[in-house]
């Protein structure tokens, strides 16, 4: 069973956690404005938990994705004024190119505007650095993100259970194999502190999370 999300609330300094009970997202605190990791699935609920912070949505000034499923990208409409960022290999869940469930089920085009990402991009948003990780396996875009080289998000590309990184074994997920090279890939990446899951919440000890899928 995976860990439970925690309560909307503080994370680290300037970083938060939006808890919508099924999913959840995350928020940096740029200074000046804010950046959120996904947008949960319900406009509504997103605006509901920031109201719990006293953040404004207005605020808000990018959205980043990790993928396009519908309970990632659902809440979108809870920040007017942001600009929506999406990983560009996650275009071939929208136009037919990448398939689910034996062929059978698409991911449906998004209603609103955004812009592609590419692996190893990086953004620079007040005082804090954002790099792009192309992570794919769950989705075939799927992208992680690094903000200032400690805090780690990671979609749905792993769980946590019992503070540990798991991949699970839903049909969902595209490519288990190719999501196992995907934690590799992220265990690798350094110094990192802050280990954010979606469906799971959150561990501040990283790199015990990860431990089991470092390439020694």
């Amino acid at each position: 069973m995976a860990d439970r999300i925690q309560e909307t609330g503080r994370v680290a300094e300037g970083f938060y956690i939006l808890n919508e009970g099924f999913v959840c997202s995350y928020l940096l605190d740029a200074g000046g404005s804010f950046v959120a990791f996904d947008a949960g699935m319900d406009p509504r609920r997103t605006s509901a938990e920031l109201a719990k912070l006293g953040i404004d949505p207005a605020k808000v000034s990018q959205v980043f994705l990790t993928h396009s499923d519908r309970d990632h990208v659902g809440g979108v409409g809870a920040f007017p004024g942001a600009a929506v960022f999406l990983p560009k290999a996650e275009l071939a869940m929208l136009d037919h190119t990448r398939p689910r469930f034996l062929g059978l089920l698409y991911n449906k085009p998004l209603r609103f505007d955004f812009e592609t990402l590419d692996d190893d991009q990086e953004f620079v948003v007040g005082g804090a650095t954002i790099s792009c990780v192309s992570t794919p396996g769950h989705t075939a875009g799927s992208m992680s993100f690094l903000v200032n080289g400690s805090i780690l998000i990671v979609g749905d590309e792993l769980n946590l259970r019992k503070g540990r990184a798991v991949i699970d074994r839903h049909p969902i997920s595209i490519d288990n194999a190719l999501r196992k090279d995907s934690l590799r890939k992220l265990a690798g990446l350094g110094a990192v502190r802050i280990l954010c899951a979606m469906h799971s919440g959150y561990t501040l000890d990283a790199e015990a999370a990860l431990r089991g899928w470092k390439a020694f």
